[in-house]
């Protein structure tokens, strides 16, 4: 995906540089508790690993960032090998629930569609399912939980209707 910007937020790809600012908002309980990949630790060295990794896997993460240029959090795009696509996403403590999530992922969710080899396979996400604000989000954007476990422990499967 190329850059994009929504009304309060632009969003690109990470880079190494930004290892240090993800890792900032990403290394407190209250966000890595959440992410399966995190352990409920995010030092530098993950920040770095993560987005190094990108040159290598089909695993994209995104800088979500306030037009100031603060960083705020962070969206992933993963392109599966059956076709589908997961989106996920996390924000600092200090920027949940001011709305800029569901504006990350709709921008990104928008992107998706208007792009003629993304737009037709499906779409899901995942998340724990004691996460409500997550569950909420997920189904406010038009997700459905399908039953099935997500490709990660201990998470439930959302799929985009």
């Amino acid at each position: 995906m190329k850059p994009f910007t929504t009304k309060r937020l632009a969003i690109c790809q990470l880079e190494l540089q930004d290892a240090p600012e993800l890792a900032r908002i990403s290394d407190v309980p209250a966000v890595s508790q959440w992410m399966a990949f995190m352990e409920g630790s995010f030092p530098l060295e993950k920040a770095q690993a993560l987005i190094a990794s990108q040159n290598h896997t089909k695993e994209y993460f995104f800088a979500v960032r306030l037009f100031d240029g603060t960083l705020i959090g962070a969206m992933g795009v993963i392109d599966h090998p059956d076709g589908s696509i997961e989106v996920g996403y996390w924000l600092g403590v200090e920027y949940q629930g001011k709305g800029y999530a569901l504006e990350a992922l709709r921008g990104t969710l928008d992107q998706i569609a208007a792009d003629p080899a993304l737009a037709p396979r499906p779409i899901f996400a995942e998340t724990r399912p004691d996460n409500a604000a997550s569950i909420r989000l997920l189904t406010k954007m038009g997700f459905y939980a399908t039953g099935r476990p997500g490709p990660r422990p201990n998470r439930i499967e959302f799929r985009l209707g």
